[in-house]
């Protein structure tokens, strides 16, 4: 490699990981050390690149703004080495390829620009950027987990199948042609994980990931977007339920999932409520009996009778469904009464779903006028 080699140290002139004495760094090499134990996979390393222009740092750890980008080009490392820590302040890097693939934990891009640059399948974990222009850049598979992204522009940007696990934005622009993919690469490796604690993590990345997507994305006016990744977000939390045996809380959101879609349908709501009112209006000349007047004042008892004929049965059901309505809404007129005890108990239900379900239903609504603003 062009400008010196990278060694894997705790620092010059100090011991190692391994307990054996570091050689201190010869003149003229950049010495910058990074600490990446916190980093899984990484241990520190010490940097023996060749120092730069009178600077006592390399070209690439040197604080220093506009770099001259053919000479970082012709540093560049190859991939498999690392370069933690670099600093690329006020860097020309527009359509640049040769950041592929490279390992750069913990760099510094601050008012860099990146329009259309080809970062795939890079290591910037705990990376920061500061005032990028990452236009139409492409970040796929790349590793960004614990990075930060602040007044980062990445309108257009590749960011499918990145890791975004403790990744922070904060003043992020994204726009509707700015691709995540289908789903957070987390969620898709969860099956083929057997550990249990590997799981738990797995799961809690996905959540983590689809929190900040969907943040990051009503922060750019994109509900659309950020209904789908609320969404992706409870159903991790529900299926991550149901894989650890939390039966009453994965019932809990089956139930919410299927009657509000997690409280972003009212259609899922109505339909919800026509079900339990045509069940109920089944259910009540089943179990029980519904006792009314005619017009004219005489009892009459309402109960399916397969002996009488089907006209008589639809009348049956029909104020079966008039009566179930009624009591879904509370209104109470008391022209029919239920008999039986079971269906007592059926319409005292039916009652209190009804108000449950009105009641989400204008929760659903208020939250659906609240994305659409």
């Amino acid at each position: 490699m062009a400008g010196g080699m990278a060694t894997e140290s705790t620092g010059p002139g100090a011991e190692s990981t391994t307990g054996e004495e570091v050689a201190p760094v010869p003149e003229g090499r950049c010495g910058h050390v990074y600490e990446a134990s916190t980093v899984t996979g990484l241990g520190g390393i010490c940097c023996w690149r060749e120092t730069w222009n009178g600077h006592d740092r390399c070209i690439w750890h040197a604080d220093v703004a506009q770099k001259p980008t053919r000479l970082l080009e012709s540093t560049a490392p190859e991939v498999g080495e690392r370069l933690d820590g670099a600093v690329l302040r006020d860097v020309e890097l527009s359509g640049s390829e040769w950041l592929a693939g490279r390992t750069m934990a913990g760099a510094r891009f601050v008012n860099a620009n990146l329009d259309g640059a080809d970062l795939t399948g890079a290591d910037l974990r705990y990376s920061h950027f500061e005032g990028v222009d990452a236009q139409h850049a492409t970040l796929r598979g790349t590793n960004l987990e614990h990075a930060e992204f602040d007044r980062t522009d990445l309108r257009g940007a590749d960011l499918s199948r990145i890791r975004l696990h403790y990744a922070v934005f904060d003043n992020v622009r994204i726009s509707e042609s700015t691709d995540f993919g289908d789903g957070v690469v987390y969620a898709e490796s969860i099956p083929d994980s057997a550990d249990d604690d590997e799981r738990r993590r797995l799961y809690e990345a996905s959540h983590w990931s689809y929190n900040e997507l969907q943040q990051v994305a009503e922060e750019n006016g994109l509900t659309g977007a950020a209904r789908t990744y609320y969404l992706a977000r409870k159903d991790v939390r529900r299926r991550e339920a149901w894989a650890f045996g939390s039966y009453p809380r994965a019932l809990a959101r089956e139930a919410w999932r299927w009657t509000t879609s997690y409280g972003s349908s009212p259609w899922r709501v109505i339909a919800t409520s026509l079900a339990v009112i045509l069940v109920c209006a089944v259910l009540y000349p089943l179990i029980g009996q519904i006792h009314g007047t005619t017009p004219e004042g005489t009892p009459v008892k309402y109960f399916f009778d397969p002996s009488v004929g089907v006209l008589y049965n639809v009348v049956v059901f029909l104020q079966s469904l008039y009566f179930s309505t009624v009591t879904f809404a509370t209104l109470g007129f008391g022209d029919l009464q239920p008999v039986f005890i079971p269906a007592r108990v059926v319409a005292g239900v039916e009652a209190l779903l009804g108000q449950l379900l009105m009641a989400l239903l204008v929760f659903v609504l208020t939250r659906n006028v609240t994305w659409s603003e």
